[in-house]
């Protein structure tokens, strides 16, 4: 007698079916109408607006008209519209249902209307005409109008007065005299920049209205960016998208000669581990002389000449001679530990070339100033990002 079960058992286990897989699931159109409009109030917690007809939110700006041009769209978005974003729905007006009762009296349908709850917050002694509105009604509609309304970015008409700031914290934040820090609430106040999306801002008013209902401080501000324009967003609302993305400028040349002495002032204590060398190559392969700002970060215990003698036979140095730009003698910092943080912090801008059939791991295309600084950061241990958009670094910790 034949099981039945072994034997499907063993056509289920034969190696030609190893490769069958349940059919994928096909995204709808609905899925993707979906998923696109995520996008859209994705884009519209972060700036405060919806996407406008420009070359950077073009894209955005195209799926929003298609979801606005569908009844059936929007009202297919409608139970993922967390922000209110779409068009409001039209009132529908019903004809009072009839209440099978029996009638109310003159005296009970005085008492109804008098304890209406529409009428529970008019105290005794308002004398208000047929067409004025309760206090208590006009603070709510206050309220919600203020809510409703988001602030836009819109050009700056007195730019002038702002534009040498802008010129000098960007040079500065190349000199090193500013630096970047990871944003935190305290650094916001009134006459301090910032770098929100890879933009630099600053504040230039804000009108405290004291605390919120969360016990936080909130009001409208005056942010003035360097592209020209101009926004009047809310306090907390530019907290909470710099806490995401932001950074926060910071002025380093009030450094004391103290403070100076103390970082760089070696003591007994001391133990030097070896030297970090940069280098920048001298090939003439098209593909890597033309790359600016292409350098070696390396770590040595012995001297860097003798590491380089035979440079232009070794792919690590891209098979080719090199200029030693700088040099630092560390100490206290363990050759792996360092190379391990180099690697990590440059990552996203390390050179992706084969030579000689191998990858090189050690060029990293970044100025040599961030270089400088970044090494600074290491040896006193300090905790930093690259942040390859702006080509600076941010110091996490402050």
């Amino acid at each position: 007698m034949i099981n039945w079960n072994k034997e499907l058992e063993k056509i289920f286990n034969d190696p030609l079916l190893a490769d069958v897989t349940a059919p994928r699931k096909r995204t709808t159109s609905s899925d993707r109408l979906i998923a696109g409009f995520q996008e859209i109030l994705d884009f519209f917690e972060v700036n405060g607006r919806l996407p406008e007809d420009n070359q950077a939110e073009g894209s955005l700006y195209h799926k929003w008209l298609c979801v606005l041009k569908s009844e059936k769209k929007v009202e297919r978005c409608r139970p993922f519209d967390e922000y209110g974003i779409l068009p409001k729905l039209e009132p529908v007006v019903e004809e009072p249902r009839v209440e099978y009762s029996h009638g109310l009296t003159e005296e009970e349908q005085l008492e109804a209307i008098l304890n209406d709850p529409l009428l529970a917050d008019i105290e005794a002694g308002d004398d208000l005409g047929l067409f004025d509105i309760p206090e208590y009604m006009r603070k709510r509609l206050d309220a919600r109008k203020e809510a409703d309304y988001v602030g836009q970015r819109r050009p700056c008409e007195d730019f002038d007065k702002y534009a040498e700031g802008f010129k000098e914290i960007q040079q500065g934040l190349k000199s090193g005299k500013y630096k970047l820090v990871k944003f935190k609430v305290k650094h916001l106040k009134v006459g301090r920049y910032f770098v929100e999306n890879g933009m630099l801002g600053y504040l230039a008013a804000f009108e405290d209205d004291g605390v919120n209902k969360h016990r936080e401080r909130d009001g409208r501000t005056r942010v003035i960016y360097e592209n020209g324009s101009e926004s009047d967003i809310k306090y907390k609302t530019i907290t909470k998208n710099l806490s995401v993305t932001g950074c926060s400028v910071i002025d380093c040349s009030d450094m004391t000669a103290e403070e100076f002495e103390k970082r760089f002032t070696l003591t007994e204590t001391d133990v030097e581990s070896g030297t970090v060398y940069v280098l920048r190559s001298k090939s003439a392969l098209p593909e890597i002389a033309a790359i600016k700002d292409l350098y070696k970060i390396g770590f040595t215990t012995t001297s860097v000449e003798s590491r380089i003698t035979n440079a232009k036979k070794e792919p690590t140095y891209l098979c080719a001679d090199v200029e030693v730009v700088a040099t630092w003698k560390v100490y206290n910092v363990k050759s792996s530990t360092f190379e391990a943080l180099i690697h990590k912090l440059f990552g996203g801008v390390q050179l992706q070339l084969l030579v000689d059939n191998h990858k090189p791991k050690e060029w990293f295309i970044v100025p040599f100033k961030i270089i400088e600084r970044a090494v600074e950061a290491i040896i006193l241990g300090k905790s930093i990002m690259y942040d390859t958009q702006l080509q600076q670094l941010v110091y996490l910790s402050e």
